[in-house]
């Protein structure tokens, strides 16, 4: 049953309230004696019985003059109280004085002996109009108290409203926690609420952020998963409840999933939204599903590296590549080509989009599910990682009115955070931000932002021609691919839009020989070229438990270069707040070319890379690897690192 409060609790709690206090009367008899703070228990047309301090007593209706002040009418004339009167008292105790005026003795039965009522001191008339006050100061505390409780049952329901994006189920739930364990029960939901709170916010952090140093160290071998009786035990989370994240299944239009109860797929799926949910809370970037010659392997890549996380019987295995398949879309009959689709899942905190890619191999079929959090994993120029004047000179060039800046290095080195990096630097409200990529890997406040759909012929080059005809100031193209988008791009460039891309090329300098090798003119590229950026992604050595050593000169050889004799420098040991691997996220490492006059003569001329090399180094330029040499003097990364980003 969902509880609900409003206006008609704080209405029942001042009724009770007002009950209370009826429950005291003033009773005066004709004689003038006075009985106050007494309890009406029983009237008839003879007698009233009332309960007093010392017992219950009877007292003919003859003698009473007044109730409350309100006068008591009878129909004879009526009785004096003679003496010796009996009033019976329930209580085998003796009743002592009650008022202070003088009169007939009224007379208290109790069994065989009786006892005369005498004057009431003073002192007891004072503590008497001392309860009183008590007594309202009682009341009136005891109405706040039920206001602000009433206010904080409210409360609690709306917040978890919020915080459970409407979920009876946890509405009911701690509703009925808080109103039947008062004051613990809104503890604990506040303590619950800072947890809960505390996960979403660590769920929108980037993935190259750091694991956080109180996170559970993840298990070094995988265990071994089943779905027993036709259900995925989800008991056996390897991570602890409080650390996971919660989300329901959607289409690629938004809508939610719905599958059949009755098919096999639905426990698949539950263990998909296990393996998911792990992999999200992990950081990791993609997910391996691979088939083995008698189970499935589950991989995460989490900072660049894959891990192990667990294993799947053959069965089990394959149901969950068929829930996965359901859910991006595509075939699950067809398990001999190669399908892709997507999915997206929707969290407490925003929605996630996943990309599916199946493959046929010896043992059957591989999955590959590829995770775009297009909200946590935008960065500030502040958080790539580069040098201060590197990035001084960065933010200077990203700010022209017109050119092409290309960022080049391989698959999954940054190059789209870096450029999505540079385009929050601009002011989406004066100028047109347009973006066509494959897929929207972040969401730009501002921005017009495209995706490309081959099957409804929205490509690389017909989608910025497109965006030509839309009077853009600014233009990010995902990808230069192929001659006809990097001419397209150029021209975009030379005709007076900023144009941000990215390109595979080796460094800075192979970028220029890429594009002619593209069908670019040599004039084209010296005009329209501003700067172009190479980076790598090196992880980021663990600060706890980094190990130093001193090197001896030779470690960085294969790539021609040299540390200094005796540097003390570090490398990685492992320990439980960075999952023994020795490292916490992701940094990268930079190359830039600024285009001066200069070298646009230099391009112009078709000069070679290594006559280019030989006229911007005079000039400070910098290779990728010499700034990873720093990188480990500073006790950042490593040499294994970095000779893996060479």
């Amino acid at each position: 049953m969902r509880l609900r409060f409003g206006q008609g609790g704080i209405a029942l709690c001042l009724l009770l309230a007002s009950s209370l206090s009826a429950l005291s009367a003033e009773i005066q008899l004709r004689d003038g004696r006075t009985y106050s703070d007494v309890t009406i228990l029983q009237r008839d047309t003879e007698n009233i019985q009332i309960k007093m301090p010392y017992g219950d007593v009877r007292i003919p209706l003859a003698s009473v003059k007044s109730i409350d002040g309100v006068p008591v009418s009878l129909p004879t004339a009526p009785r004096p109280l003679l003496p010796g009167a009996d009033i019976r008292a329930a209580t085998g105790t003796a009743l002592h004085p009650l008022t202070a005026s003088p009169g007939p003795d009224v007379h208290v039965t109790t069994g065989t002996s009786s006892t005369a009522l005498h004057p009431l001191p003073a002192i007891v008339q004072a503590k008497r109009d001392e309860h009183n006050f008590k007594m309202d100061l009682f009341l009136l505390v005891f109405g706040v108290l039920a206001a602000v409780w009433t206010s904080m049952l409210l409360w609690v329901q709306r917040d978890a409203a919020a915080l459970f994006h409407g979920s009876s189920k946890e509405i009911e739930r701690w509703n009925a926690i808080v109103l039947l364990l008062p004051g613990f029960g809104l503890w604990w939901y506040l303590h619950s609420r800072s947890r809960k709170i505390a996960q979403q916010e660590a769920l929108g952090k980037s993935v190259s952020a750091p694991l956080a140093t109180n996170a559970p160290p993840v298990p070094t071998a995988p265990r071994k998963r089943g779905l027993f009786g036709g259900r995925v035990k989800l008991s056996k989370v390897f991570l602890p409840k409080k650390h996971q994240v919660e989300f329901e299944f959607l289409d690629d239009d938004g809508n939610p999933i719905d599958v059949r109860r009755d098919l096999p797929e639905t426990t698949g799926i539950e263990a998909a939204h296990e393996v998911l949910q792990q992999a999200i809370t992990e950081r990791a970037s993609d997910v391996h599903i691979e088939p083995m010659e008698k189970e499935f392997r589950v991989r995460f890549r989490i900072d660049g590296q894959l891990q192990e996380r667990m294993v799947f019987a053959k069965a089990d295995g394959q149901r969950v590549i068929s829930s996965l398949k359901v859910l991006a879309q595509i075939d699950v009959a067809e398990k001999r080509k190669a399908q892709d689709g997507r999915f997206r899942v929707h969290t407490s905190l925003h929605d996630i989009d996943f990309r599916v890619a199946t493959a046929s191999a010896m043992y059957g079929e591989k999955l590959v599910v590829r995770i775009l959090d297009r909200k946590s994993g935008l960065l500030s120029l502040n958080d790539l990682g580069m040098p201060k004047r590197m990035l001084e000179t960065f933010d200077q060039v990203i700010r022209s009115r017109s050119g092409i800046i290309l960022a080049t290095g391989p698959t999954g080195s940054g190059k789209t955070s870096t450029l999505y990096a540079a385009l929050s630097r601009l002011d989406t409200r004066r100028f047109n931000v347009m973006t066509i990529e494959d897929p929207v890997e972040y969401q730009l406040d501002g921005a017009t932002q495209i995706p490309v759909k081959p099957k409804a012929g929205v490509t690389f080059e017909s989608g910025l021609r497109s965006i030509l005809r839309q009077d853009p100031d600014v233009i990010l193209v995902g990808e230069i691919r192929d001659p006809e988008t990097a001419t397209t791009a150029i021209r975009a460039a030379l005709t007076g839009q900023l144009v941000f891309s990215t390109l595979h090329a080796q460094d800075t300098l192979n970028t220029i020989v890429r594009l002619q090798e593209m069908g670019v003119e040599k004039y084209q590229i010296s005009s329209a070229l501003l700067m172009v950026v190479a980076q790598r992604l090196v992880r980021v050595l663990c600060r706890q438990c980094r190990e130093p050593y001193s090197a001896n000169g030779t470690e960085l050889q294969p790539l021609g270069l040299e540390l200094p004799r005796g540097q003390q420098i570090y490398r990685a040991k492992g320990c439980g707040a960075c999952d023994r691997m020795g490292y916490q996220g992701r940094t990268a490492i930079f190359e830039l070319l600024v285009v001066d006059d200069e070298l646009r003569r230099a391009i112009g001329d078709g000069l070679g890379q290594q006559a280019l090399a030989e006229i911007v180094r005079p000039k400070g330029w910098r290779s990728y690897r010499d700034e990873g040499v720093t990188k480990i003097i500073n006790g950042v990364t490593t040499v294994d690192e970095v000779l893996q980003a060479g």
